[in-house]
């Protein structure tokens, strides 16, 4: 659940990992997955990829797909990206992917018919329907906007479910309750002749670990442009009650805020440019983080308990300094 709304939070060209146990892999994908040192194999590059939220419940310890989760079932199409490194670990497979547009979602469920019409879920005949979590299908053909504050919206709007809210039964420690904070960065600008122009992250390879970051300058001003939109309908239903705050994170050593670089979850919706310039006098590798900040809350009757689901993401920058201002004297 939280790898999805992560998802929905990233902007366009940033990756993703996502990381499966080999057994819930479709064989057809697991059978050509290789080694970290090695190539990824070609039947598998740069394929296209759409990240799909699964519904679930637990009971008694056991995870089920939730068939009445509206129409199409339980799979929800969400993002669109490209494969751009898969490989296995032992056990594990990994799949990192590059982030682009989003699966616009609509009221009669059209895009969630489509993939169950689309995609058969139980390419291996020997596993039990729904238990392989990473598929290879046909390119699937989703309605696309180009607005993609507006198709962000629309699975806020029309694909939330309370099972997003998943409450697990059977196990005391497993009794959550799930508020969630539906946010989407929607990139990182910078700041000239009263102008702001967006930046398109860079691929960053370390062997078959893939990434993207920002390369800043030194001396100007940048800004990370935030929205949340929250599924409540009255602010009692706020994540937190309203008094969860999302805050962005830096090294003061290199970034020196202009302004706040907070904003409290106490509206159904809202958009944020933070904003802050850069500060060095010599290159530097570091990172920006959007965090959330809430206190959880317990209802002891039940013996269920609330947690703030909200994705933390990781924007890795490195800091370009121009001659002009390396040469300055201290």
């Amino acid at each position: 659940m939280a790898d999805c709304v992560e998802a929905l939070a990233l902007p366009r060209g940033m990756v993703q990992h996502f990381r499966y146990r080999l057994k819930y892999v479709d064989d057809n994908i697991g059978a050509i997955l290789k080694s970290e040192t090695e190539e990824i194999s070609a039947a598998l590059k740069d394929l296209p990829i759409v990240v799909v939220y699964l519904f679930q419940t637990q009971t008694v310890g056991v995870w089920k797909p939730t068939e009445t989760a509206g129409p199409g079932g339980p799979y929800l199409p969400l993002r669109r990206g490209k494969l751009i490194s898969a490989f296995r670990d032992g056990w594990i497979a990994h799949f990192f992917f590059e982030l682009s547009d989003y699966v616009a979602s609509d009221k009669e469920g059209s895009t969630r018919v489509a993939l169950k019409e689309q995609v058969d879920f139980r390419l291996n005949p020997s596993k039990p329907r729904g238990s392989s979590y990473a598929h290879l299908s046909r390119e699937l053909d989703f309605p696309r906007s180009g607005d993609d504050s507006a198709d962000f919206q629309s699975v806020v709007d029309f694909a939330y479910l309370p099972e997003w809210r998943t409450r697990s039964l059977g196990n005391e420690p497993l009794d959550i309750i799930h508020e969630i904070v539906f946010f989407r960065v929607s990139g990182i600008f910078r700041e000239a002749d009263q102008r702001l122009s967006m930046l398109m992250p860079r691929p960053r390879v370390i062997q078959a670990h893939k990434s993207a970051e920002y390369e800043l300058e030194s001396g100007a001003t940048y800004h990370v442009k935030l929205a949340t939109h929250i599924p409540a309908r009255l602010p009692s239903q706020l994540p937190g009650d309203g008094r969860a705050r999302l805050k962005l994170s830096f090294d003061p050593q290199i970034i020196r805020p202009v302004g706040p670089t907070t904003l409290n979850i106490s509206s159904f919706y809202d958009l944020e440019y933070w904003s802050f310039v850069v500060e060095g006098s010599k290159p530097i590798r570091s990172a920006l983080s959007v965090e959330c900040e809430a206190k959880a809350d317990f209802a002891r009757e039940d013996f269920v308990r609330k947690e703030l689901l909200c994705p933390e993401l990781h924007f890795p920058i490195s800091i370009i300094v121009p001659s002009t201002v390396r040469d300055q004297k201290p």
